[in-house]
């Protein structure tokens, strides 16, 4: 049985008549993918393109189907001109009509195909996005190719080429240990520039200590209003009652 190559199967399939009769459908379509797709001879006779030579039982094996499900599936075949079949008392062959129409390359001319069985016009955007994405991820795929990770020897060596106040061991476990993809989520394509780039960050740390004691002077602060606020408060009180012990 044939198993390279392919047909061509447009989506107007979706309105054929017995399309919806499951047993019909897959004999049609075996058939259609197991026919010679050349001229080849079989005990003394050519099947041509198009044909195949069969049997029910034969088909019912390679279908999983009863020979029943078989003979009304070519019945039905026939009844509407997909197939015509031609029967002797030893085999049969089969020949499906318009064969041509499920082989025929794209670099033909297919003007006297009929309008419903062309590709619809509002998928060739789809194909193209497609091809877009594919190549996408193949541009990452080359990217990503493309970097080589360093060693810790590799980033200690250029540290003391750069004279770099960045801890190379520090550096190489963040990355190591990510992945080598930065705190954007982005994969690093350049490892020297991302030494650079802390380097940067070195020269002009951020002060977390003062942040701190200056959080800590605003609370002072503010405890030290608090408590003067209720010495005030305990002043003008014992004022009032003393007041009150004249009259």
């Amino acid at each position: 049985m044939l198993e390279s190559g392919y047909i061509r199967l447009y989506r107007s399939f979706l309105t054929w008549e017995w399309y919806s009769d499951s047993a019909t459908k897959d004999v049609f379509l075996h058939l259609i993918l197991t026919a010679n797709w050349e001229p080849k001879k079989w005990k003394g006779i050519t099947v041509k393109r198009g044909q195949r030579v069969y049997s029910r039982a034969s088909l019912a094996k390679e279908m999983r189907l009863s020979e029943r499900n078989i003979r009304t599936a070519i019945n039905h075949l026939i009844s509407t001109g997909e197939v015509t079949n031609q029967t002797t008392p030893q085999y049969s062959i089969i020949t499906i009509k318009n064969y041509d129409l499920y082989q025929q390359p794209t670099s033909e001319v297919t003007s006297d195909r009929p309008a419903s069985d062309q590709p619809p016009t509002s998928d060739r955007p789809q194909l193209k996005k497609d091809k877009e994405s594919k190549n996408d991820k193949k541009a990452i795929k080359r990217e990503r190719i493309a970097f080589s990770p360093p060693t810790l020897d590799d980033v200690i060596a250029y540290c003391r080429e750069r004279s770099s106040p960045v801890d190379p061991k520090k550096f190489f476990d963040y990355f190591d240990t990510g992945g080598w993809v930065d705190s954007k989520g982005n994969h690093v394509k350049n490892w020297k520039q991302k030494i650079i780039t802390w380097e940067g960050r070195e020269k002009n740390p951020t002060s977390d200590s003062a942040n701190i004691h200056i959080g800590e002077t605003k609370k002072s602060k503010g405890t030290i209003c608090e408590k003067g606020y209720e010495d005030q408060m305990r002043k003008y009180i014992q004022k009032l009652k003393g007041g009150a012990n004249e009259h």
